[in-house]
């Protein structure tokens, strides 16, 4: 059944429009108390949900009839799972996660074309042969659009697909996965799996919002938090003592970066504060004491083929790990390195070169529109009306929903 979107649900706007308030105050605490929230802002979102507020402010209803549009369109998706892929793993289990590394081709020189070599940014088409990854990123698509549907419209049948995707994905024995990366990013002739195929699952982050959000749905229970917890449990152990783990951890680019800012949330929804905490005083020296220079480039990521690409991923990687890290009690959004670099630093380097010429190396056309939710993310963090109003002139060209779309500042600095 499909929801149809003629109208809208006067509660739902009661909704948006107290998002909308000039008077809304947004909150620049770290770890905000009575929050069960990690990467999204808990105050703000339970604010909006509670404080209604009528008005009559039309022009957001189109916004609000695009969040449940996308929303309703996911009703129509997955299940997803790893066992659709077309090659069994190594293992032979299907129920392994299985990807390949992108970048690496037959190397021309050999008659079977193995070890395979490294050509940079640029895909081979055999890396489609396994749908692992394709499906994972459709499902956290899902799930982030239909569990703030849920949260703040309250419709069970966003909720109840939401559910029975994450069942299929991580707990129906004959679909689930298995907690583990063994061979995530293989390479034909060199190796079965690396550390660096952790990047593959770094939409994680998200995740412990995405089940907070839904835990409060008719369609959720006590044994699928039980099934969930034990399944990020495991993984999490994975992530922190397998080889492939420790490798990703100090690999020393976006991958270290996207390492923490996933464990840390794994790690607070499965009420291991102890092993956050010291999961985000690890990553900081690896992190932003390490990546980012004085005037805010990231040297890095900039060495890539597709440096702006891989500059506006990391600056995001390290805008989830400070919010995560923010539960341990460190401010790193005001933090700066001994170099001078520090996150919003970052964030202005690439500021100057949205609609114009980026002058580094990108073998791909520049998309401003990656740049869209860092900017929006730190309008709310720094409370600085620029960023806001730079990220909704590029967000069309983005391609996630973004919540921060559907709000408003009114009394920010310029």
């Amino acid at each position: 059944m499909k929801i149809q979107n003629n109208f809208i649900n006067p509660a739902y706007l009661q909704i948006i429009i107290f998002l909308l308030l000039p008077t809304l105050a947004l909150s620049q605490e770290t770890n905000p108390s009575g929050s069960d929230f990690i990467l999204l802002d808990g105050k703000m979102m339970h604010k909006a949900k509670d404080r209604f507020s009528l008005g009559s402010q039309k022009a957001v209803l189109a916004e609000v009839q695009a969040l449940l549009k996308v929303a309703d369109q996911k009703l129509e998706e997955g299940p997803f799972s790893v066992t659709h892929k077309k090659k069994l793993p190594p293992s032979g289990d299907i129920h392994d996660y299985t990807s390949m590394g992108p970048y690496w081709w037959p190397d021309p020189e050999k008659d079977d074309g193995l070890p395979y070599i490294r050509r940079d940014g640029e895909i081979n088409p055999e890396y489609y042969d396994y749908k692992d990854k394709e499906e994972l990123g459709e499902l956290m698509d899902a799930l982030a659009v239909l569990s703030k549907a849920y949260f703040f419209f309250e419709n069970e049948m966003h909720a109840g697909h939401a559910i029975e995707l994450i069942r299929a994905w991580f707990m129906d024995p004959a679909t689930k996965m298995n907690p583990n990366l063994n061979y995530a990013q293989r390479i034909p002739g060199r190796t079965e799996g690396r550390g660096i195929g952790i990047i593959d699952t770094r939409s994680f982050a998200k995740l412990p919002d995405i089940l907070h959000m839904l835990a409060g749905s008719s369609h959720w229970n006590a044994d699928i938090e039980k099934a969930m917890k034990d399944w990020i449990s495991r993984y999490l152990d994975w992530l922190i003592n397998s080889e492939h783990g420790k490798d990703e951890a100090v690999h020393g680019n976006n991958h270290t970066t996207w390492y923490f800012a996933q464990t840390i949330p794994l790690a607070l929804y499965v009420d291991q504060q102890e092993r956050a905490d010291s999961l985000a005083q690890e990553g900081l020296p690896l992190i932003l004491d390490e990546m980012i220079e004085k005037d805010g480039s990231q040297l890095k990521e900039l060495d890539r083929t597709r440096s702006w690409d891989y500059s506006a991923m990391n600056l995001l990687g390290m805008m989830n790990y400070a919010q995560a890290a923010s539960h341990s009690g460190m401010d790193l959004w005001n933090y700066e390195n001994s170099k001078g670099g520090s996150i919003r630093k970052a964030l202005d380097f690439m500021v100057p070169f949205l609609k114009n010429e980026w002058p580094y190396h990108q073998i791909k056309a520049k998309q401003d529109g990656r740049l869209a939710e860092p900017l929006a993310i730190a309008a709310r963090v720094y409370q600085y009306k620029q960023y806001k109003q730079l990220s909704e002139e590029i967000g069309g060209e983005g391609e996630d929903f973004l919540y921060w779309d559907l709000l408003r500042f009114r009394d920010m600095r310029d």
